[in-house]
This record gives C-alpha cells, sequence and structure tokens, in this order.
C-alpha cells in the first residue's frame, strides 16, 4: 500500500511539472568560483529584448545600470557579470521583464509624452538649433559646430509637437507666413534662419564669435 501511495505522489508531482508553463524568457544564473554570470534564455522561436537592472552588495561593481539586448529565438546570452569580493557574502537583486512587458526605449526615455518635455525659453544670445533626423543639412551644421567648438542648443521638433510647436511659437511674427520653413531653423540675438538654401556657405559666412557663456 505504501508504494502505491508513494508511486501515485511521483505521477502527481511529475503531472504538476508537465503543467507548468515554461518561461518564455527565463535569468539564468551560473556561479561560478570568481564570477557570477546572469543570463536571459529565449525560450520562444522569436527574437526577444530583454531588460536586466541588478543591485547588488558585496561585488566589485554595484552593477546598478540597466542592461538591454536582444536574445535570439531559443538562444542563452549573458546579460552581466558580477565580481564577489574576497571575504564577503554577496547579494543581489534584480528585475528582470523581456519583450512583451518592457515598453520600447522611446517610452523609457519619456519621448512622445507631454509631461517628459520641460522646454526652457529661448535666451537671447544662445545659439538654438531645431532640427530633425534624416537631416543632411542639420548634419552638416552640427559637424561644423562641433568641429569650430561652438556652444549651441538642439531641440528635435520631431521626438515631441511640443518641441515644434515651440519653434513654430517663436517663428510667428518673425517671417512673412507665405515663407517655406526648412530645417535646420537656426535662432541667435534675435536673428531667424528658416531657409537655408546653401549650407557652407551660410557656416562660412555667419559670425560665430558672438560671445557664448
Amino acid at each position: 500500500m505504501k508504494q502505491f501511495l508513494l508511486f501515485v505522489i511521483l505521477i502527481c508531482c511529475a503531472f504538476a511539472k508537465a503543467q507548468t508553463p515554461q518561461p518564455l524568457v527565463e535569468l539564468i544564473e551560473d556561479k561560478q568560483a570568481k564570477r557570477w554570470n546572469l543570463y536571459a534564455q529565449n525560450n520562444t522561436d522569436e527574437e526577444q529584448e530583454a531588460f536586466l537592472m541588478v543591485k547588488g552588495e558585496g561585488f566589485r561593481r554595484s552593477a546598478d545600470r540597466p542592461v538591454i539586448k536582444k536574445i535570439p529565438p531559443n538562444a542563452k546570452v549573458l546579460m552581466i557579470t558580477l565580481i564577489p569580493l574576497a571575504g564577503t557574502s554577496p547579494t543581489y537583486e534584480t528585475i528582470f521583464t523581456y519583450e512583451t512587458n518592457l515598453q520600447t526605449i522611446e517610452e523609457r526615455k519619456g519621448e512622445n509624452r507631454e509631461e517628459h518635455v520641460n522646454i526652457r525659453p529661448l535666451q537671447h544670445d544662445e545659439l538654438t538649433i531645431f532640427l530633425e533626423d534624416d537631416c543632411e543639412k542639420c548634419d552638416y551644421l552640427i559637424a561644423q559646430l562641433n568641429r569650430k567648438h561652438i556652444k549651441y542648443r538642439k531641440l528635435d521638433v520631431k521626438k515631441n509637437k511640443k518641441v515644434f510647436d515651440f519653434m513654430w511659437q517663436h517663428l510667428r511674427g518673425k517671417i512673412p507666413s507665405s515663407d517655406v520653413v526648412k530645417l535646420p531653423v537656426v535662432m541667435e540675438n534675435n536673428k531667424v534662419y528658416h531657409d537655408i538654401a546653401n549650407m557652407k556657405h551660410f557656416v562660412a559666412t555667419y559670425n560665430w564669435n558672438t560671445e557664448r557663456e
């Protein structure tokens, strides 16, 4: 009878284990003598993005910066390595999630969310550049300003509508309503440049000697 009960218990345990769903993406710990490796294991047939943040004590570094990595289908990827300090009892806590629970990078940064856009007013003597990605003239202007070590403030009008509205707020009354506005838009000392046809000529002839703090 006891053997029969033991057999039933083993069968029930195996059945219960079989019913436990395998995590789509799981965090795997591999403790070695001098290092602890934390891996993200993707158990799906699709690429996943895993997010890991570790807060620990007793390690060579706290490793409290978030780690975000792409995990190929049915693959295991090293997320972080922790180095225990000799003579300590290291401990750590993790925040781990993956694609289906993870916001996009843009959302994590707060882009496209009005409450995360705090635009300070324009300053009279500050060089301000309104631009966008994939804009050759914008890229050329910024590259030249960096080369000349000129201080500037840049605002991307495509990241948030509030930035776009902010630009138009300062264009109204300064340019004819019939004018076409092309990026980059340059503002400094109440001057506005909103349709720069030849960017090389503009950079070469503009007075960059204006004092800036």
